[in-house]
């Protein structure tokens, strides 16, 4: 029972945390323009999600594998090209490699860190929205929900 209600936790915290950053404006180009403000935080949650994706596949969560494919919707929303995707893409990968070496199998202490992670990522994803996400009454809501 209490797998079933992480897994539903993990998937409803990933989704809100996704759908915050995959609001954004996108990313200049690295060269042409100075970056956003928001870039640090996006590097950052790039890593964060995936450390979420290593330790939800090896923990057999319900949103295993969906990670990593929601991380290329992330990057496809920025409409970045190739050269402006490395970065996110490095971070993604070592965030998954910070913690494979401590977590080779499903423990309790890494569902433990799984939940840390998960929460670090909504609370960024709702950081970013609230700093970077709606610029009006007529934008959309950096989490893509009407606002209350």
């Amino acid at each position: 029972m209490a797998d079933r209600q992480r897994g539903a936790m993990t998937g409803w915290r990933g989704a809100a945390a996704l759908l915050a950053v995959l609001a954004l404006p996108p990313l200049p180009a690295f060269a042409a323009e100075p970056a956003p403000a928001y870039q640090a935080d996006l590097m950052r949650f790039s890593e964060l999600v995936g450390t979420i994706a290593y330790l939800d596949d090896l923990c057999g969560g319900a949103d295993a594998g969906r990670w990593r494919g929601e991380m290329a919707r992330l990057l496809d929303a920025q409409k970045l090209d190739t050269a402006a995707r490395r970065p996110y893409v490095a971070a993604f990968n070592r965030g998954a490699r910070s913690v494979a070496p401590a977590h080779q199998a499903c423990t309790p202490d890494t569902r433990a860190v799984l939940d840390r992670f998960l929460a670090e990522g909504a609370a960024r994803a709702a950081d970013i929205g609230k700093r970077f996400g709606a610029g009006g009454p007529s934008s959309p809501s950096p989490t893509g929900l009407p606002a209350r």
